[in-house]
This record gives structure tokens, sequence and C-alpha cells, in this order.
């Protein structure tokens, strides 16, 4: 037998809407869908991302009713062809509306499976060889159970979980749950003991996936430190760093945890952070990628967490990551402050904001939340970026901007807490807030996806994951069109 990774399924929101709408319908009969997914593979995981869904009407049974259904052979065979010449994997999805606690497959579904994924391996095989990525996954009214087709094993292996990327986050666990992978046993580390008053709080369920999710954190400066210790004080073992700068003395007004000692020796800030985080909790394990963002190796790292932290103060990284999370499905929180002066000690304004995306319902660039010519500016190579300092297309000093520490804790805080809301409920959610200092007001906005948005809209990346390539990096292939999400 061969190493298996684990298995998860991803759905948008308006995904998971549209397919419990048309797996549960009032005559109560089975019902099917297909779902066309992107492949995210990772060393520890694969995670399939639903790009677009296919559902099935009556006319295309030959039989239909409450515990049987058969497809007609020639909706089958476009299915089939579909699936063959794209470059999608396949979801075939029924369901059992009779099943209410718990719902698995039946003998009839398991007999089908095997033959089924062997025939479509085999097809794979002669026209293309491409990794092809085939499930089976069933829908009762308030459970799921799926297998993926290993085909190095010529077996199957059950998936682990399904996410809908709703606010809060929808988990459906089908294997069994994972012992924490963090490094230690909690017991160990004192781990349950430090978060009891947080389970009074919010419940063990909360704390249990805090403990197993995997957070990435692009920028560990003034915001991007508080947000790490705060999540590690949480209970949050799993992270990804990345930062290329080193402390300065500069930075010391406001990076928590960090010693003269360090900016005079020019440590690294993600190792300084790091040291935070495992002071608060020993068991804890970081990814530390000490790289100008972005880079291939960061990227890689990165496509696989559970939720995405932007703490950077470039157009340019956040152009990046804005494409990473619709791309690749990862909810995303975006947090920047700012502070301006009349030039002679007087703050005029200051404040911050942070925004969180659930991909499939607004990205930044649907709110106009990114300057694309200074994000192209912000990406140059250092020699062409040299070039067009010379010519005064962009200033030659880099002046610092003023930051406190205060506001930059206030602006992590709020961000972590929203973070708080999409594991473990507490209130309505929030997409955009914005924080006002000189008043200490906060204010909410509506946000939306725009039709026409060029990274999530039509003909965007939504959902690509492996098939189509990041800005900064070199094409894998030439990719055709693909239908609209």
């Amino acid at each position: 037998m061969t190493d298996t990774k684990p298995v998860d399924i991803i759905f948008t929101a308006d995904q998971a809407d549209r397919l419990r709408a048309h797996l549960f319908q009032e005559n109560q009969d089975e019902q099917a869908a297909y779902a066309f997914v992107s492949p995210a593979d990772s060393d520890e995981c694969l995670r399939l991302l639903v790009h677009h869904l296919v559902t099935l009407g009556p006319d295309a049974f030959l039989e239909q009713n409450a515990t049987y259904l058969e497809v007609k052979p020639e909706i089958a065979a476009q299915i089939a062809q579909h699936a063959l010449e794209g470059d999608f994997g396949l979801v075939e999805i029924h369901s059992h509306p009779f099943a209410d606690e718990s719902v698995a497959f039946s003998a009839t579904d398991t007999d089908y499976a095997l033959p089924r994924f062997r025939w479509f391996a085999e097809q794979i095989a002669q026209a293309s060889g491409r990794a092809f990525h085939h499930v089976m996954l069933v829908y009762g009214i308030s459970s799921a159970d799926a297998f993926y087709y290993n085909r190095a094993d010529d077996a199957v292996q059950p998936v682990r979980r399904l996410l809908v990327l709703e606010s809060p986050l929808q988990v459906t666990a089908i294997a069994p749950a994972e012992v924490s992978s963090a490094g230690s046993a909690p017991d160990e580390t004192g781990y349950a003991e430090r978060t009891s008053r947080q389970i009074a709080a919010f419940g063990a369920e909360g704390q249990r996936q805090l403990a197993q999710i995997k957070v990435g954190i692009v920028g560990v400066g003034g915001i991007g430190g508080l947000v790490a210790q705060q999540l590690a004080l949480l209970g949050v073992r799993r992270f990804v760093l990345v930062d290329a700068d080193t402390l300065e003395v500069t930075n010391l007004n406001r990076f928590i945890g960090a010693a003269l000692a360090d900016a005079e020796a020019k440590r690294l800030k993600v190792e300084v952070v790091t040291r935070a985080i495992q002071s608060i909790d020993p068991g804890a394990r970081t990814t530390q990628f000490a790289e100008a963002f972005p880079t291939a190796a960061a990227l890689a790292a990165l496509k696989d967490v559970d939720v995405l932290f932007g703490c950077t103060d470039t157009h340019g990284s956040r152009l990046i990551l804005n494409a990473l999370s619709v791309q690749y499905l990862l909810p995303y929180i975006d947090i920047g402050t700012g502070i301006f002066t009349d030039g002679d000690g007087h703050i005029t304004e200051a404040g911050g904001q942070f925004r969180v995306m659930l991909p499939g319902k607004f990205c930044l660039s649907c709110i106009d939340a990114i300057d694309s010519a200074q994000a192209m500016r912000d990406l140059l190579p250092l020699d062409a970026r040299a070039e067009h300092q010379a010519r005064g297309y962009i200033p030659t000093e880099d002046i610092p901007a003023p930051s406190v520490v205060f506001l930059n804790a206030t602006l992590a805080s709020l961000a972590v807490g929203e973070f708080l809301n999409l594991i473990a409920p507490y209130r309505e959610s929030a997409s955009v807030v914005y924080y006002f200092m000189q008043t200490q007001e906060l204010r909410r906005i509506g946000a939306s996806r725009s039709p026409d948005c060029v990274v999530c809209g039509a003909g965007g990346r939504l959902a690509l994951g492996d098939l189509d390539y990041l800005p900064g990096l070199e094409p894998a292939r030439k990719l055709g069109g693909f239908p609209t999400p």
C-alpha cells in the first residue's frame, strides 16, 4: 500500500446552497449531480476545489424514486466526455433523502463504484495520462459519506471532510478525526488546561478545530506579529510565516516579544515571532519563509492553509494574496492601518480596516481595494525597479510611515476576533470593517462579488487550483476556456 494523503472537498457557499436545494426536493426522490474539481495538491493533503456543478433534471433518468435512480446512457456519456476531455476531476453526487442522522453508501452504490473508477482511470491513461481525481459522494439530510479512488492501490479511501466557505465555516467530517499534528499532544504542553477558560466561552468543539487548523500569515511585523501571538493564545498550533525582513531598532515600539538584542543581532522577524509562539505553546509548529514574497516555495506552503492572513503594506503582495485566495478557495483576512500627519507631529487622520474574503462571495478586486498600477511597480524585479527609479517613475527613498502599537493591536484584535467567529461563531459575521482612531468609531461596510471581476468573476481564477499559475510564477501549461462557476 502507498501512503495516502487526506482528501478534502471544498465548496463555495453558493455552490453548496444550490447543490442542497437540488438534492433535497419536495418529491423526496433521490437526485444526482456532478461536481468538476481542480486539485490543490500538497505534501500534507489533497484538496479538491469545486469549480462548477452540473445537476440532472427528471428527464435525465431512466428510473428515479425515493430509493433508486438510474441515469440515461446518453446523459452518462455526456458527463463522461466532459470529464475525460477537460482538465478537471469528477465528484459524482447523489442523495439519500430518507437518511436522517447518518448516511452511508448502499451495497448497490459500492458495487457500482470500483468498476466505474477503473473505467475512468483506463480512459484517462489511454487519452492523456494526466492525474484524474475521482470521488463518489452521497448526502443525507444532515450528514455525508464520500470515498476517493486511489489509483496507485486500486482501492478507495474515505474523504476526510467537506468544507463550505460560509460564515461560519461549515465542516462535515467523514473520515475519523485526526490526532493533533502540531508536534506534541495537548496534555504534554498544558494545552487543555491553558485553553480551559476559552472552552467555557465558545465550546470544546471550537477549541478542537483551533488545535487542528493551519494558518498562513504573510507579513509578521507590527500587525502580523500580534496576530500570530493572539492566534497562539487562542490555541492555533500550526503556522506558515512569511516575511523577509530582519528586526530593526525602529520596529521595537510596536513589536511585542522582541528585545533590543534581537534588533542589534538583525534577527529575522519570522524567527522572533516563532519564538513568541512557542513560548506560549511549546507544541506549536511553524514553517518559516524568510523570503521576499512571493516565492514559489512560500506560495506552495500557503495553498493548503485553512485561513490566510495578509498583514503587508504593499499592493503587490495584496494582489498575489488575493489571487491565491480565489484560486485555492482560501478564506483570506486582510489587515491594514494608516496614520496621516501634518508634518509637524500632529495626527490629522488615523485608523485601519480588516476585510474577510470568503471566495465566491467577493474579493479585494471586487471592491477596488488594490491599486493595480502600484501593485505592478511593487512586483518589479530589482533590476527593473532600479531602472524605473533612475527614470523618476518610482521614488528612490523609502520613507517609513508612522506606526504605533495600540493602533496595530486594535486592528489585529478585531481581525483575530473575526477569525474566531469563522471557526466558533458568536455573532453575525462582518466582511469589511473600518476603524477610525480619533473618534473610536467602527463602521461595517457591505461587499458583494462583481460579475465583471477579472479575478473571481467569469473567466477568472476562482477554484482553478493547480490548473493555473499565480502571478510571479511560470505557467505550467496553456489552458482553454472554462465554464462559468
